[in-house]
């Protein structure tokens, strides 16, 4: 599979706390930890004689460094992942050696999950973005062995791992595989063990199941899959700064024909509806019923092509009377959301008087440059949950000043809510707020319009043995580490 940041910071760094399976947190870097100051204050006490890549051993100035980075405060820039950190901690202090403290602005459930997520890595006190495209500052349980550009990536097994008799394998291989074909191909020979995203479940249907049913190949499924699909609009920049432009965009969707045409041909892990990363199943999941038919947007049958009607009007409302012209809508050739999905929302924006012109995004890099300056007006994309929590469904995005928020949306009752959220501690409270701040964020500011996402799945062979899935398929520290995993013969 084509290697992507979290699985190479996975197997090249560590971190703080790590998640290989389920909810579990652990220590990884520290021996223990636990809460002072009536839960305000996180202590870690570090585990001696880490070393570092280079030899040099890790002590507690490495880590505060490391998480100062993350949160924006070393060169401004925020880690789009686990820069949700900054939203919680006061000060981070290395009182000694091996403590770490993390005094944090109200006590978190959520703080220990977003130290466990692959970019909360752990750096080389002093290590710039420079500095890393140059080797890694890292200490985990591979070093890198071979890079070739565009074709893979290689690392070997690091000798001085802190971990004793780890990792397993001696080495670990990301081949580069652009098309989701070959790379469908390449697994179901055996040439790959792990596929990152397996995207034609449909047309290798039956040798999928051929596999399983033989006891070769076994199915996982991840909670959410990537996050939520939806169509993004730039709130700040017109004509979306229209709340009236917004709403008839969100109306002008027909969600079950993206549904056909976008995940169809996910046969074995089909698409399902959410509004804000969350699928019904899930404890912070809105149920199908309350969101087909329901949710404006979500109609069907009759009923959506009288939402298709009124979205019409609503373009005339906002000034448009003869419709809109020449509306930017992105489209990028590497995401995993299918380019005839992106057709079709151009088509079915024109019968509501939205008329749409492409500017295709061919490198991530650009992607999120345009993202983070808020240079668009709209663009279909998944955005990826790591922690599966909904401080960083509305923290990461929709707080004003979030790390992630690219709509260029601020609203005063959201913030205070979110706090309120983020400071609960009681699961039932805590859920009845994130339910009140859904209702803001999509039904009445309508910042987004959500489409049906599919479900989160992969495959591997049997073979692979120590495969586990924690809080996230995207970016969970112990799935990428891989530091557990070992084949049999």
């Amino acid at each position: 599979a084509s290697p992507v940041f979290f699985n190479t910071n996975g197997k090249l760094y560590t971190n703080l706390l790590v998640n290989y399976e389920g909810s579990n947190i652990e220590c990884e870097v520290c021996s223990e930890w636990h809460l002072e100051n009536n839960g305000k204050t996180m202590v870690f006490t570090l585990i001696p004689g880490i070393k570092f890549h280079n030899g040099q051993e890790m002590t507690s100035t490495d880590v505060v460094y490391s998480l100062k980075m993350i949160m924006g405060e070393i060169d401004g820039l925020v880690s789009s992942r686990a820069g949700p950190l900054k939203e919680y901690v006061q000060s981070v202090e290395a009182p000694s050696k091996y403590e770490v403290r993390i005094n944090l602005l109200r006590p978190s459930p959520f703080v220990p999950k977003v130290l466990s997520v692959s970019a909360a890595a752990i750096y080389r006190n002093g290590t710039t973005r420079d500095d890393l495209k140059k080797a890694d500052s890292g200490a985990g349980p591979f070093i890198v062995k071979k890079i070739i550009p565009g074709t893979s990536w290689e690392v070997e097994r690091y000798s001085d791992y802190f971990k004793k008799g780890q990792p397993y394998l001696d080495g670990y291989k990301d081949t580069v595989v652009a098309d989701a074909t070959t790379q469908a191909a390449a697994f179901l020979t055996g040439k790959v063990h792990l596929p990152y995203y397996f995207l034609n479940n449909k047309i290798f249907e039956s040798q999928l199941l051929a596999l399983e049913s033989q006891g070769k190949i076994k199915r996982y499924y991840d909670l959410g899959g990537c996050g939520i699909s939806l169509v993004m609009m730039n709130n700040a920049k017109p004509p979306f700064n229209n709340l009236k432009m917004r709403q008839a965009l969100n109306l002008a969707l027909n969600r079950t024909d993206i549904s056909r045409v976008s995940w169809d041909d996910r046969m074995i892990a089909p698409g399902v509806p959410q509004l804000l990363f969350f699928e019904p199943r899930e404890n912070f999941g809105t149920p199908a019923d309350k969101i087909w038919n329901v949710i404006p947007g979500w109609g069907t049958g009759a009923k959506k092509q009288q939402e298709v009607e009124q979205a019409k009007q609503l373009v005339k409302d906002a000034g448009y009377t003869s419709g809109i012209d020449k509306v930017d809508q992105m489209m990028a050739t590497n995401i995993t959301n299918p380019p005839e999905s992106s057709d079709l929302i151009q088509q079915e924006l024109g019968q509501a008087g939205i008329r749409t012109t492409y500017s295709i995004l061919t490198t991530v890099a650009e992607r999120e440059q345009r993202l983070s300056k808020l240079d668009y007006q709209l663009f279909w994309y998944s955005m990826c949950s790591v922690t599966r929590d909904p401080d960083e469904a509305v923290g990461s995005y929709f707080l004003t000043g979030g790390a992630r928020n690219w709509f260029g949306y601020t609203n005063p009752e959201v913030d205070k809510l979110y706090v309120q959220m983020s400071s609960e501690l009681d699961p039932v409270k805590r859920k009845e707020l994130f339910y009140q701040l859904q209702d803001i964020i999509v039904v009445k500011d309508v910042v987004l319009a959500p489409t049906p996402t599919y479900q989160g799945l992969t495959w591997a062979w049997t073979t692979v043995r120590g495969y586990t899935l924690g809080l996230s398929l995207h970016s969970g520290s112990g799935l990428n580490r891989a530091d557990r995993l070992w084949l049999r013969d």
